[in-house]
C-alpha cells in the first residue's frame, strides 16, 4: 500500500473514521505503517487547524508596510527639512515621496504644512484636500487643514476643521488646544476656557496650556462690562439701599 496516502488521509475520510470507532475493530488500523488511531488522527487535525488559525491571526495582525521604502525615505527626509526649518526641501523631499507614491497621504499632509510654513497658503490648502480625499478620518491632516485656514482667514472653516478632528478623536489634546486657541480669536472665551480646560484633562504638560487659558481669562475680563462683571456685587448693594430707605422710612412714620 502506498504509504504516502496513510500520511494525509482526506478530512471527510479521517473525520468518518474517527467518529466511527465501533465498526471498526483495532486490528484495521494497523494496516497503516504509522499506526494512526483514531485519537491521534484527531489530534492531528486539530492541531493542523489551530497552527492555520494562528497564521491567519498574525497575518492580520502584523500589516506589511504600505509605501516602498524609497517613499518613506523621502518622507522621513522631508520630515527632518521641517524640523531644520528648511520648507523648500521639505517640500521637494515630499513630492518625491508623493512621485512614488501617489496615495501616501502622510507626505500629501506634510507637503501641506511645508507649504503653510512658507507662506503658500493656497498651494498648502490644495494639498490638504488632496490629504482629505485619501483619508478622511485623518486626524492629523485635520489639525493641519485648520493652521492653512487660519492663515487665509477663514476663521470658520479653521474652526470647524478641529471641530471635525474632534469627533473622529475625542482624545486628542491637539485638536482640542487649536479649537480652543480659535474660539479665544473670535473672542468666544468661555468656550475657549473650557476647551482648554479639556486640554488640561487630556494632557497636563500640553505645551502652552496655561499660558493660552491665562490668556483667555484676561482678555475675558478685560471685555467684560463692569455692570455684568460685578453684577453680583451691584444687585447686594442696591438691595442693602433698598433694604436701609426702607427702615428709614418706617422708622420716621413712627416717631
Amino acid at each position: 500500500m502506498n504509504s504516502g496516502y496513510t500520511k494525509a488521509l482526506p478530512v471527510a475520510f479521517s473525520f468518518w473514521l474517527t467518529d466511527q470507532p465501533k465498526l471498526f475493530p483495532e486490528e484495521f488500523f494497523m494496516w497503516f505503517p504509522y499506526q494512526i488511531y483514531p485519537e491521534t488522527m484527531k489530534m492531528r487535525i486539530v492541531t493542523k487547524a489551530a497552527i492555520l488559525a494562528l497564521i491567519l491571526l498574525s497575518c492580520t495582525c502584523i500589516p506589511a508596510s504600505a509605501y516602498s521604502s524609497d517613499a518613506i525615505g523621502w518622507y522621513k527626509q522631508g520630515n527632518a527639512f521641517i524640523k531644520n526649518n528648511s520648507y523648500t526641501y521639505a517640500i521637494t523631499a515630499y513630492d518625491h515621496a508623493i512621485l512614488l507614491e501617489p496615495s501616501y497621504y502622510e507626505a500629501w499632509n506634510g507637503k501641506a504644512d511645508a507649504l503653510n510654513r512658507a507662506e503658500q497658503y493656497t498651494e498648502a490648502l490644495a494639498a490638504s484636500d488632496r490629504v482629505i480625499a485619501l483619508k478622511a478620518d485623518y486626524v492629523q491632516g485635520w489639525i493641519n487643514r485648520g493652521y492653512v485656514l487660519y492663515n487665509l482667514g477663514r476663521y470658520d472653516e479653521e474652526l470647524s476643521a478641529y471641530e471635525t478632528a474632534i469627533g473622529l478623536d475625542p482624545t486628542s489634546p491637539g485638536a482640542w488646544f487649536n479649537k480652543g486657541y480659535s474660539l479665544a480669536g473670535m473672542k468666544r472665551y468661555d468656550e475657549a476656557i473650557a476647551a482648554f480646560d479639556k486640554v488640561q484633562a487630556l494632557d497636563p504638560t500640553f505645551p502652552n496650556l496655561e499660558a493660552n487659558r491665562r490668556i483667555a481669562e484676561q482678555n475675558r475680563d478685560a471685555t467684560t462690562p463692569f455692570y455684568i462683571k460685578y453684577a453680583t456685587a451691584l444687585v447686594v448693594a442696591a438691595l442693602f439701599v433698598i433694604g436701609a430707605i426702607v427702615w428709614y422710612s418706617a422708622v420716621r412714620k413712627k416717631y
